[in-house]
């Protein structure tokens, strides 16, 4: 049967709007400062949208780099993308670890074992790694605990065959407004700053030095004086509002992907009528 027979025998079917995507991201990117780097998060098939065509469309109208939840993942994207930048979030197992060199990939450093690991696998191959450094201020997944930033932080500067392009942690609550929840985002954002003051000035001020904690839902400002130059941006790029009093809650975001289905029959019954199956008791 050809493509357009099946296309018109389809009963139900998903839509993605790329137009919509596009405007999306240019809203966004509007209402960040300029100083600000926007990061797209593309993991999942880009939240189940197919992450070939999105990751195209993003890269034409001004993604700055790309989250992915694995090596796999970065692969697919790179294949899509020869320059952008791709940053690992998820654990790299050491089956995979070759794969970072190949595709030209970021990874995200939570433990020394794992940063030793690396750093002589890039001394073999005699490359320099691209590396982040994730810093657990509360969530309790991934990264190195903040009280031990500082120390965590030397060793990886200590790695000559990595190269410290960021650092990032993660908030546990941030898209809640819950009095709690929202204060306990505001401990781990000051426990954050604190972890990254032992960076040295100079690369934190380098301009492709990436600092980033904050995502769409929970992004609430970006202070002039703030140590804070990226966001990662997931779910409002394509459509989904973030909490009210977030700082991009103002935008008005289109949907990206909608669901269709054809109307096979339109029947009349009386009132009261159940539809569908009914249990009977016994």
């Amino acid at each position: 049967m050809s493509e357009e027979n099946q296309s018109r025998l389809r009963r139900a079917w998903v839509e993605t709007d790329l137009a919509a995507l596009e405007r999306n991201l240019g809203k966004i990117k509007a209402a960040l400062p300029p100083r600000v780097r926007y990061i797209s998060v593309v993991k999942a098939d880009a939240y189940g949208h197919g992450v070939g065509p999105t990751v195209s469309r993003l890269l034409q109208c001004g993604a700055d780099c790309f989250c992915v939840a694995n090596t796999r993942e970065g692969a697919e994207v790179r294949e899509l993308g020869p320059g952008a930048g791709i940053l690992v979030l998820g654990a790299v197992l050491p089956e995979e670890r070759p794969l970072l060199f190949e595709y030209g990939l970021t990874a995200a450093l939570s433990t020394e074992a794992e940063t030793l690991a690396l750093a002589k696998l890039a001394e073999r191959r005699n490359q320099r790694l691209p590396v982040h450094i994730k810093i657990d201020t509360g969530m309790g997944r991934m990264g190195v605990w903040h009280e031990n930033a500082a120390d965590f932080i030397r060793y990886t500067l200590g790695c000559r065959s990595l190269e410290l392009r960021g650092v990032f942690t993660h908030f546990s609550s941030a898209d809640s407004a819950k009095p709690d929840d929202a204060a306990f985002t505001h401990t781990q954002r000051a426990r954050f700053v604190r972890a990254i003051e032992t960076i040295p000035h100079d690369l934190r001020e380098a301009p492709d030095f990436l600092i980033h904690a904050d995502n769409s839902a929970g992004l609430e400002t970006f202070a002039a004086d703030g140590p804070f130059n990226a966001v990662r941006v997931g779910l409002l790029q394509y459509g989904l509002p973030p909490r009210p009093d977030s700082l991009l809650a103002r935008l008005q975001t289109e949907p990206v992907l909608s669901f269709h289905s054809r109307v096979g029959l339109v029947k009349t019954l009386p009132v009261g009528t159940r539809a569908g199956r009914v249990c009977r008791r016994r």
